[in-house]
C-alpha cells in the first residue's frame, strides 16, 4: 500500500522537513495553505515574512485569516491519487482553532480511496511532530488506519504546548481565546501564560512581568517533559516565536535556560496564520516525545 500524507501550512515546515516527508512517502506528500488577509489583501500562509506581519499588526492594520477550503484539499488528494496513493492520511491543526479540519473531511467524503483525517488538537511544532509519527508508521509498513490511530493517540498523550502572548487582545479579536477568556478582566495587570488542552487555549498561570512569564514557561515545559515521557522516551523541545529571527531575544533566553536544564531545544517561527491570532510578542515551547 502506498500512503499519501497531507497537512496544512500551520505546521510551518522547514525545507529539510518537507524533504524528509517527501522521501518517506515516495513523493506522496502535500501541504494545503491557509490564507492570511492583511488590510484585505490575501496571501498564502508563509508568503509574508513573519517580522513584517508583526510590524503591520503593531501598526494597527487589520489582519484576519481564512481556513483552507474543501476544494484545496480535493486538489491535493487528486494529485496524490494520480501519483499512485492507495490511501491518504490527513493531519490538520486543531479543529477548535480552525475549520480547516472540517474542510479536509468534506473533501474526503468525495474520494473513492481511503482518506483518514486526524485532528492533531495542536498546531505549529505540535503538528510537525504529529507528521513525524506518520513518517515512522509509514516506514514501519503499517496500514493507513493504524497510523492515523497512532497519530491521534500520540497527539493527545505525548505533546504539550505552553506560551505567552504579548497580550490577550489578538486572541480576543479572533475568538480563539477559549477558556483563557477568564483572564480578560485582568489583562492590564497580568502577563498570561497559556497552553493548549485538547486543542483549546487554556490559562495556565498569571504573573506580573514578562520575565516571570518566561521563567514560568520554562518551569511548565520541564513539568510537561516529565508528564509525556517514559524513561525510555526521547523528549524533543522546540521554542517558537511570532517574529522569527528579527526579534528572537525571548526565544533565545528560553532556549538558553532549557539548555542549562539538559534539553537541546530547536527553533521554529510561528506561521502567519497562528501569529494573526496570538499576536506579536508571542513566544512559547512545545514538548513532545519523538516517535
Amino acid at each position: 500500500m502506498r500512503i499519501g500524507l497531507v497537512t496544512d501550512s500551520t505546521a510551518q515546515l522547514s525545507a529539510s522537513e518537507r524533504e524528509e516527508l517527501g522521501e518517506a512517502t515516495g513523493g506522496l506528500f502535500a501541504v494545503v495553505p491557509l490564507t492570511v488577509l492583511i488590510g484585505g489583501v490575501a496571501f498564502a500562509d508563509g508568503e509574508v515574512d513573519a517580522g513584517h506581519l508583526c510590524a503591520t499588526m503593531t501598526e494597527g492594520v487589520e489582519v484576519t485569516t481564512s481556513m483552507a477550503t474543501p476544494t484545496q484539499f480535493s486538489e491535493a488528494y487528486g494529485r496524490l491519487r494520480e501519483d499512485g496513493a492507495d490511501a491518504i492520511i490527513v493531519v490538520t491543526m486543531s479543529a477548535e482553532l480552525s475549520g480547516t479540519r472540517d474542510s479536509a473531511v468534506a473533501a474526503a467524503e468525495a474520494e473513492d480511496i481511503l482518506v483518514d483525517v486526524v485532528d492533531s488538537r495542536t498546531t505549529s511544532a505540535g503538528l510537525a511532530g504529529a507528521l513525524s509519527v506518520a513518517v515512522a508508521g509509514i516506514r514501519q509498513g503499517h496500514d493507513a488506519e493504524s497510523i492515523a490511530g497512532t497519530i491521534a493517540d500520540w497527539c493527545a498523550a505525548e505533546t504539550r504546548t505552553v506560551f505567552a502572548p504579548g497580550n490577550l487582545e489578538f486572541l480576543r479579536r479572533g475568538g480563539r481565546i477559549g477558556a483563557a477568556s477568564s483572564l480578560l478582566g485582568r489583562a492590564l495587570q497580568i502577563v498570561p501564560v497559556l497552553g493548549l488542552n485538547a486543542g483549546v487555549v487554556v490559562p495556565l498561570a498569571r504573573v506580573r512581568t514578562r520575565a516571570k512569564a518566561l521563567k514560568k514557561i520554562v518551569t511548565l515545559a520541564v513539568q510537561a517533559a516529565a508528564e509525556v515521557a517514559d524513561p525510555e522516551d526521547t523528549v524533543h523541545v522546540e521554542v517558537q516565536n511570532a517574529e522569527g529571527e528579527m526579534d528572537a531575544a525571548d526565544a533565545e533566553l528560553l532556549s538558553s535556560r532549557l539548555r542549562e536544564l539538559g534539553f537541546e531545544p530547536s527553533f521554529r517561527t510561528l506561521s502567519t496564520i497562528i501569529t494573526a491570532h496570538v499576536g506579536p510578542g508571542t513566544v512559547g515551547v512545545t514538548v513532545q516525545t519523538k516517535p
